[in-house]
Formats: structure tokens, sequence, C-alpha cells
């Protein structure tokens, strides 16, 4: 007579759909709770509050270098580089370009002043955005603002912030973000903090020079969070300005997606109940129209009490935006 030890018994096929009905409801409140903390926090030891109401006197020594990168997938970059070229880099004391497209480059680098790169990395990458920095910064310059094809800076906003900072000494500018979650704890030795390169960076000559020495295998390989690790492994100021309003000046977003998101479902958080400042610095993620349409702004007067006037980044730009074809709600 033989025993069979391994004998299982049945179970009932009801046991089994309620018990996978309860652990499919676990596993989904769990990610609806994590989708629920999904989201950046300001870092309020690098938090600047720049004033506007007081009188500001300007430097007339003043000089910023513009760095711009156009990838290699840019739709239309001729158009991309037309606006540049109509809009803020007049105001720059120095306009250097980037790319990594060989037709691009070959078409435009007798009328700017470009490099190539030949490498199929884009800026997003620590190592490529290092070099960029390092090289554009052989010739010194007090302030240098690093942006991409879809970044529009509004240069005499950023000359206001930067009368508050000493040039000579290691600061980086930019919009800065803790990104930790729920999942953060599995990974303690990672960094979940970030200095948006979207949005553009603007750093002293003495901080791209601490930086070009951030190399490493301990070091992360996106920019934005290589970029905060170094900063701080190096000593060098990290700044996130805000206005009077509590408004951030360097935004990773164009101003349409924060006033008004495109989508109920799938959309990108308004910030401030979908207000921006009217003293904003930077903007990310813009097409060639959103570009034109800031810089149309800027070249309009507001005319106030007895005849007063003053330029028009002092308008909210929900009213130059609103304009904008590509705008919706």
């Amino acid at each position: 007579m033989s025993i069979n030890i391994f004998k299982s018994r049945i179970r009932s096929p009801k046991l089994d759909i309620l018990t996978h009905l309860a652990f499919g409801c676990a596993i989904g409140y769990l990610i609806g709770i994590v989708i629920l903390f999904d989201e950046d926090y300001d870092i309020s030891k690098h938090i600047h509050l720049v004033e506007h109401e007081k009188p500001i006197q300007k430097s007339d020594s003043f000089n910023i270098r513009c760095v711009i990168i156009i990838h290699k997938a840019t739709h239309k970059p001729e158009k991309i580089i037309s606006a540049f070229d109509d809009g803020y880099t007049k105001l720059c004391q120095e306009t250097i370009y980037f790319t990594n497209n060989q037709k691009f480059f070959d078409k435009f680098q007798k009328n700017f002043t470009m490099y190539f790169v030949d490498s199929n990395l884009n800026h997003f990458y620590w190592s490529f955005y290092q070099y960029v920095m390092e090289f554009s910064s052989k010739v010194p310059s007090q302030w240098t603002f690093i942006g991409d094809d879809q970044t529009y800076l509004i240069v005499p906003n950023l000359q206001n912030v930067l009368t508050g900072f000493d040039s000579d000494k290691p600061v980086v500018l930019g919009k800065v973000r803790d990104t930790s979650n729920l999942f953060s704890w599995l990974f303690p030795f990672s960094n979940f903090k970030k200095i948006s390169v979207r949005g553009g960076v603007v750093l002293s000559n003495s901080a791209i020079d601490r930086l070009s020495a951030c190399k490493g295998f301990f070091f992360a390989r996106a920019s934005d969070y290589a970029l905060y690790d170094c900063s701080e492994e190096y000593d060098v100021q990290i700044v996130d300005p805000f206005d009077e309003d509590a408004l951030r000046l360097f935004n990773d977003l164009p101003p349409k997606q924060i006033i008004a998101p495109d989508s109920n479902l799938f959309r990108s958080r308004p910030t401030k109940s979908g207000k921006c400042s009217d003293h904003a610095v930077s903007f990310g993620q813009l097409s060639e129209k959103d570009m034109r349409v800031l810089e149309y702004g800027m070249s309009l007067k507001v005319f106030g009490r007895g005849g007063l006037c003053c330029p028009v980044p002092t308008v909210p730009l929900i009213h130059l935006i609103a304009r904008s074809p590509d705008f919706r709600i």
C-alpha cells in the first residue's frame, strides 16, 4: 500500500476569484496612492525672494552669454533660429549655438556662432551638457544662460534678478524641485532633487569652473539631477528665484500650460492656481509661434497715469499668450 504525500486538496473556484480580486484591488489602491502623492516639491533652502517693488539700479557692466542647444530632431530648426535672432538674443552680449544636426550646421554656421557636436546624445545627458558648458565658457563671461530650442529668456527680467548676486561667486539659478515619492525609500542613496534644464539655467563663470570638474561614475547621468548633485558637492550656491507673490521666475512649461493645462486627465499641475509671474525670467517647451508672441509683447508699451510707460514684462503674460493661435482652454 502506497501513500501519496503530494495530494493537494481541491480549492473552491470562488475562493480563487475572491483572492485575485482582493489582490488586484490592493495593487490598484497602492498605485493610486503613489499617483496621488507623485508630485514635485519646492526646496525651501534654495528659494530666493526677488523684490520688484523697490527701484533697482541696473549696472551698465551687465554681461550675459546666451548658449542655445538645437536638437537633432527639432522640426524646422530654421524657423526656431529665426525666432531667436529676432527675439531675446539681440539683448545677449554673445550668442552661441550648439547642435548635433549636421545639415542644419552646414547651412547656418556661416551666419551664426555655431558649433557641431558629433554625438547621438542630447543636453539631457550630463556628459553632453557639461561639454557645452565647458566649451562655451573658454572666454569668461559674467553670466551664462544655457537653454534649448524650446526655451525663451526674458533678458530684462533676468537682469533685475541678477543685480542681487555677485558674478564672482559660484552661483547657479534655475527651477529647483524635489521629485521624491513613496518609492524613494527603495533607493535611499539616490538623489531625487533636480535643477530643470528645460526652463533654462543661469551660471556664473566661477560656477562653471567648479562644475566642470564634476565627473565620475557615482554622479547621475541625467543633467537635471547631476546639476543639483554637482552644485551641492562642489559648493555652488543653488538659487530658485520667486517674486513677492510666491510665483516662480524660472519655468520649464509654456505660459498657456501653466495657466490652462491642455487636458483634464493627463495634465501638468498648474502652479499657484494657474498663475505665472509678471516678472518671469524664462519659459520652457515653447513653440516657435509662442516665442513670436512673447517677442511681440516685449515690443509693446503700456501707458498709465500721467502718460508714463513701462516695458510690457510688467504686464500679465496671460494677455499676450491668449492671443497666440495655439492657445486653447
